[in-house]
């Protein structure tokens, strides 16, 4: 949102007087009693188009102000006032506080208005530019991702959910340049045009690929990333659609670059949003989407997982033991399957072959086991479960979570994902 509204700050409330008299009818004008009174007005009354902040202040200085500034509202263009005058205090607020003027106290008020109208001016370029990317460029890749997502509903149409949920939480975690995280998010997999047909087939029918075909679908970021150069403003939103499936750890794909927090926080939400789409069912989070995820904690910034669950993450209170003591009776599908289900129906493939059978509880590693296996073979679904309640959920029966431990021995965990995977798995359906 456009606006023409200017910050001064200083901490001398007198001179804040003075200005607001000499300032009246010629700017949008409001004031600030040093650093932190700055950042609450900015907050709470912003956005701003101008800031003028005092270098000299107790508790922040004016730099710092100005560079937590640049930051949390990057458009917002910062001027420098001081009386001290030596070089190296105006190196180190053009440096590290993105200074667009630098004026010495006291100053002329007619220069004084002067910056002012030009740091106006910057701002409206700043803005023009935004606007021109968010409206125009956005909107020629919305027409473009809703033309594939016509031809594979699958893959592309999962990238539109994802930018979905980063329109939601990018002001939540600080995003700098929101535009650029939705952008990324529509065009994650624009990398799979390079694909054969009859391969993105078999990935939006969830067949197994072969080794050689995991490969090159893995490698697809880069071939997007590449694409994504070209266009003129999208280098930074190139970088994040590349590292899109680079693990917190280092590993995954690029093999070599960042790590951890070095890795740029766009690719970071990706990396999750996009495996919380894999999970989902249309348009809405549950926390369950979520512990799926730390089955494999070293793929995900944790602290940033934990702030998009709060954000994302609806309540299901099917796990709640009061609304629901005895547990609910439901009919799922095995992707939403979960640890502490008690399983109804016995869970068989399409080639009549017993992978548990009715009357178990899910374990966390039988779950992981099933997930490997949904990989590799078509079940028999919907399946019915009993999910919920104080008994099933803790256990408190000896003889039960001997029976669990016993079934999840004898049952799949051990097994290999291109063997047989139960006892019971030569055994027809009875």
């Amino acid at each position: 949102m456009e606006t023409d509204k200017v910050l001064f700050v200083d901490d001398d409330e007198n001179l804040l007087r003075g200005v607001r008299r000499t300032m009246r009818g010629k700017f949008n004008l409001s004031i600030a009693v040093g650093g932190e009174q700055a950042l609450k007005t900015l907050a709470e009354d912003g956005p701003f188009a101008v800031c003028i902040a005092d270098m000299r202040m107790p508790g922040m200085t004016g730099v710092e102000l100005l560079e937590t500034i640049s930051k949390k509202y990057p458009e917002t263009v910062g001027i420098m006032l001081t009386g001290n005058a030596d070089q190296a205090t105006a190196i180190e607020a053009i440096n590290r506080g993105s200074i667009f003027r630098f004026f010495n106290k006291p100053c002329d008020d007619a220069m004084l208005e002067s910056g002012i109208r030009a740091a106006l001016r910057q701002y409206q370029l700043i803005t023009a530019e935004r606007n021109l990317i968010e409206q125009s460029l956005a909107g020629s890749i919305k027409v473009l991702t809703d033309v594939l997502a016509q031809l594979n509903p699958t893959i592309f149409g999962r990238a539109m959910r994802v930018k979905q949920w980063c329109d939601q939480i990018a002001a939540a975690i600080e995003y700098p340049q929101p535009w650029e995280l939705g952008l990324a998010a529509l065009l994650c997999p624009i990398g799979m045009v390079s694909l054969p047909p009859d391969l993105l087939s078999r990935m939006s029918g969830d067949k197994p690929l072969q080794p050689l075909e995991r490969d090159i679908v893995k490698r697809t970021p880069e071939v997007a990333a590449k694409l994504i150069a070209n266009i003129p403003r999208l280098e930074h939103v190139a970088e994040i659609v590349g590292m899109q499936n680079r693990n917190f750890d280092g590993t995954g794909f690029p093999e070599k670059g960042p790590t951890g927090v070095e890795i740029p926080l766009g690719a970071r939400v990706l990396r999750i949003l996009n495996a919380l789409a894999e999970r989902a069912r249309g348009d809405t989070l549950v926390t369950h989407n979520f512990d799926e995820l730390l089955y494999h904690k070293n793929r995900y910034d944790l602290d940033l997982l934990t702030q998009l669950r709060s954000l994302l993450a609806v309540v299901d209170t099917v796990y709640d033991e009061t609304i629901y003591p005895d547990g609910q009776e439901l009919t799922i599908t095995l992707k939403e399957l979960r640890v502490g289900d008690y399983l109804l129906t016995d869970l068989e493939t399409q080639e009549d072959r017993i992978l548990l059978t009715h009357g178990n509880f899910i374990s966390e590693v039988q779950l992981q086991r099933l997930r490997i296996f949904e990989r590799l073979h078509k079940f028999r679904e919907p399946i019915e479960v009993r999910r919920g309640g104080r008994t099933l959920r803790r256990g408190t029966d000896v003889s039960k979570a001997r029976e669990a431990r016993e079934t999840e021995h004898a049952g799949i965990e051990g097994t290999q994902p291109h063997t047989d995977p139960a006892p019971h798995a030569h055994e027809p359906k009875a």
